[in-house]
């Protein structure tokens, strides 16, 4: 990994491609805010903005997944909701993001291929999605559960037969990843000059290996492992491969400092107040 010509890279990146990127990402953090709001939807917008901006910067910093359960936490301390349904209530939205990730990723990579197909399976993944979860989830309902998950999947199952809620939530969550994405593919081809479709496996497994358990804190390690494993797939050098996730990890913990610290003075009034 040559070190000057990462620093000179990251120094030197163009002042407007620089501004599309943060506003890309910036916008993408807003989107799972007002998903969040409509999630909790007792919560004033400001207070549901700081839940999901601190919920995802603890998320992103915290080892081991840990930092998903300050969702549920605040939520209960916020808006009284009891931590059974905000837990299930993660679950509901970790479902709608991992669907997200992996249709609009698969979709981005096999479009040089596929083309039109795959601008088609992309507007059915949008149009769809809500139609299918809102089908198979209530299918569930006669597979006999101990009460406290039998509990929870009512809760899903009020999720996903609650149609204009779902629909809404999910436009959202197709928003927020789309603009993630692509905020993360002109980053990428533009300090490599590697073409957008072709960095989106590094992008895919940057961010699936943020799902596991195994991840170090603040992504330490494992989340340049997952991007080094998912750009063998396009058949990138693992030293490139190295250099683009740092790069990443780089851009995702900017994001997540500024918004952390937007959310720590949206709830500093309820914090003073209680």
């Amino acid at each position: 990994l040559d070190l000057t010509a990462f620093v000179t890279a990251m120094t030197a990146f163009p002042m407007q491609t620089a501004l599309v990127i943060m506003l890309l990402g910036a916008a993408s953090w807003l989107l799972r805010g007002l998903r969040t709001w409509m999630l909790f939807d007792q919560l004033p917008l400001s207070e549901a903005l700081g839940l999901s901006f601190l919920h995802n910067t603890a998320n992103n910093l915290a080892p081991m997944r840990l930092g998903e359960l300050a969702l549920p936490m605040l939520a209960r301390w916020l808006g009284g909701v009891e931590f059974s349904i905000g837990l299930t209530s993660l679950l509901w939205i970790r479902l709608l993001d991992f669907i997200s990730l992996i249709g609009i990723s698969l979709c981005i990579i096999l479009l040089p291929v596929a083309g039109t197909i795959m601008l088609a399976l992309l507007a059915a993944l949008i149009f769809l999605t809500p139609l299918l979860l809102g089908f198979i989830v209530p299918k569930t309902q006669h597979i006999q559960l101990p009460e406290i998950l039998a509990k929870a999947r009512a809760q899903l199952i009020y999720e996903a037969q609650n149609g204009k809620r779902l629909h809404r939530m999910w436009r959202l969550t197709i928003l927020a990843w789309l603009s993630k994405i692509m905020g993360m593919g002109v980053l990428l081809a533009t300090l490599s000059g590697i073409p957008m479709t072709e960095v989106v496996t590094t992008i895919l497994g940057a961010e699936l290996s943020s799902i596991l358990p195994i991840h170090g804190f603040a992504g330490a390690g494992s989340y340049e492992a997952g991007g080094v494993l998912g750009s063998a797939f396009m058949g990138l050098s693992p030293v490139v491969a190295l250099e683009m996730t740092i790069q990443l990890h780089i851009y995702v913990l900017s994001l997540t400092a500024v918004f952390g610290i937007l959310g720590a003075l949206l709830l500093l009034k309820r914090t003073i107040h209680g």
